[in-house]
């Protein structure tokens, strides 16, 4: 296999499945018939910039970089958001334990003009937004 077709598969997996090593995507590789070793793995990860995000399970999982995903905010979203509440124009939104503060910085660029000020812990995103309709509009955003 050529090596810009294993990469693809590659890039692939890392979106389909939770790899947390590169034994996990060796084994993975080798499933699908790709006959790969872990120095060859090893230079892929390297070429594609993999950087480690945490994985929903707990623990940390490789991910490529947000510059060469065209849905890195809406992954991001779906896999910490746990829940959402929504009173006049203020969302609470509870993330996974040490995700809150990435998620603000992701709130605050992707609507920032909706918004007044974020705050967050550890586990939990206080927006408030400039107005009770620009809540609604990020909390539709944020649950669709």
């Amino acid at each position: 296999m050529k090596k810009n077709e294993r990469i693809k598969q590659i890039e692939s997996l890392l979106i389909a499945r939770e790899i947390k090593t590169q034994d996990d995507l060796v084994n993975a590789l080798l499933a699908l018939g790709i006959e790969v070793t872990q120095a060859t793995v090893s230079r892929d990860m390297r070429d594609l910039r993999l950087i480690k995000v945490p994985a929903k399970m707990g623990g940390y999982r490789y991910a490529l970089p947000e510059t060469s995903r065209q849905n890195a905010d809406i992954e991001l979203l779906s896999s910490e958001i746990e829940t959402i509440k929504i009173q006049g124009n203020q969302l609470a939104v509870k993330t996974r334990p040490g995700s809150a503060m990435i998620l603000k910085n992701r709130l605050i660029r992707r609507f920032e003009q909706l918004i007044f000020t974020v705050l967050s812990d550890d586990d939990t995103v206080l927006l408030i937004a400039n107005s009770d309709e620009n809540a609604v509009k990020i909390h539709e955003n944020l649950t669709n």
